[in-house]
């Protein structure tokens, strides 16, 4: 019952190499690997016979492309011929199931292994919701390893917001703030001293979303061909004769003398010898030390002294103790009784204050723990000062994810609050709310947006 194709009959080959790992409490009818075939794929197989490779994975959240589609529909990529589609997806995702049709059949190689990437059945790393180890296998694509044995939860499963991923915050030169990535949430508030940064809490639901590759390939329909061509060159001998003359070359030049006369000159010096008479008389020191002696003579001492043995005798005499008891008897009395104390009333000396130091508190909140495609959530900021001292030039930012599209107008913040939406590198969008006014100490607030899960 093919479309305007009567009588045609295809069949279809679906092989599975992936899971989801649900938590309990969701309905596994809920999250279903969708496959879908439309026109162009009976085209391909019908008319022109080939094969067409889609192979279904699950997407990354931080490699989704920021786009929405119904439910029913998944995003599909198209590849050229000469491009792998279980390659390509094998780095997009998590391979789940490789689909199959066409006039021809797949080859063992497409089969069992195709561009260095094995389909085969391997140990799965992940754990369930309960943290239960998960005992299916697995199939190819982006999987962390495990780390000492435990299990991981699937991270690609769940489509998380908040916190401080890549880049870390930072202020730069002038105060102005860097390392805001998509998915992360922040407040800036200055504490007196210096502008300062703290990252929100991360807020997961679990809202998996699949994705296709798709190739299509079929027999060559194009021939070139070409005869043998022969080129022959001949090349004769060649002689090249020159003949040059003798030549000759003839220079007269003059004879030229020099001549240089110098008249003989005449200097005489006359030096007369001197006389120089020197005189030292020797001088002569003498000392004469006579040696000193010193003489003393100590005689040998002899101390002797004579210790008796003396002996301690004691003479201990028995002693006995007799103790008599009777029966003893105590008696209480009881009655009604009221005591009455009092104090008198102290005075105070002095009082210590605390420090004045700024605590600013932020957490952030989801409406909903398990999401579809298409459904509309809320995300909550809430804040407060925890501190004794006001805080002042108080910004709350949040940089949304690629699967999360905001609904415009649904941004909520105190009154006076100034809110801005700019566009970021993955494709959504970027909300600032600068509060009004400085941050009482005790006061709390919150601001709130809508979102649409891609």
């Amino acid at each position: 019952n093919l479309p305007d194709r009567p009588g045609k009959v295809l069949y279809p080959v679906v092989q599975i190499v992936g899971h989801l790992h649900r938590p309990g409490d969701i309905d596994p009818y809920r999250f279903p690997v969708r496959i879908s075939f439309g026109e162009s794929d009976f085209d391909d197989v019908l008319d022109h016979g080939r094969l067409v490779t889609e192979v279904v994975y699950l997407e990354d959240p931080e490699l989704a492309a920021p786009i929405g589609l119904p439910k029913e529909d998944i995003p599909v990529v198209t590849l050229s011929a000469i491009e792998d589609p279980l390659k390509v997806a094998g780095a997009l995702g998590r391979v789940m199931a490789i689909v199959r049709i066409g006039g021809r059949a797949p080859t063992m190689d497409e089969l069992s292994r195709e561009a260095g990437i094995d389909v085969e059945p391997r140990p799965c790393p992940y754990s369930t919701g309960a943290g239960v180890p998960c005992g299916l296998p697995c199939g190819p694509g982006q999987m962390l390893p495990p780390r000492q044995g435990r299990p991981l939860p699937p991270r690609d499963e769940y489509l998380c917001d908040g916190g401080d991923r890549d880049e870390l915050m930072h202020f730069e030169m002038g105060g102005i703030l860097r390392g805001i990535d998509p998915r992360d949430s922040a407040v800036q508030f200055n504490d007196g001293k210096r502008v300062r940064v703290l990252p929100t809490n991360t807020v997961c639901i679990y809202a998996p979303r699949f994705a296709a590759t798709r190739a299509s390939v079929g027999p060559t329909l194009h021939f070139l061909v070409q005869p043998v061509r022969g080129a022959d060159q001949i090349d004769t001998l060649k002689t090249a004769a020159l003949k040059q003359e003798s030549r000759r070359l003839v220079k007269n030049e003059p004879a030229i003398i020099a001549r240089h006369r110098s008249r003989p000159s005449n200097m005489k010096g006359r030096v007369y010898a001197g006389v120089n008479f020197e005189m030292r008389v020797l001088s002569g020191f003498a000392g004469t030390v006579a040696p000193k002696g010193n003489a003393e003579a100590i005689k040998s001492e002899l101390l002797k002294g004579r210790i008796k043995v003396s002996t301690v005798k004691t003479n201990a005499k028995a002693v006995g103790i007799k103790t008599a008891e009777s029966a003893v008897v105590t008696g209480i009395v009881e009655g009604a009784a009221e005591r009455v104390s009092t104090w008198p009333v102290q005075d105070v000396n002095g009082v210590e204050l605390p420090p004045k130091r700024p605590g600013l508190a932020i957490i952030k909140r989801v409406s909903a723990s398990v999401a579809e495609p298409g459904d509309v959530i809320s995300y909550v900021i809430q804040y407060r000062n925890m501190g004794n001292t006001p805080i002042n030039d108080v910004s709350i930012i949040d940089s949304l994810t690629a699967r999360l599209a905001y609904e415009a107008g649904s941004a909520i913040g105190p009154a006076g609050t100034v809110f801005t939406a700019g566009d970021n590198r993955a494709g959504a969008t970027e909300l600032r709310w600068d509060l009004p006014r400085p941050l009482a100490p005790g006061e709390e607030g919150y601001v709130s947006f809508k979102a649409t899960v891609r």
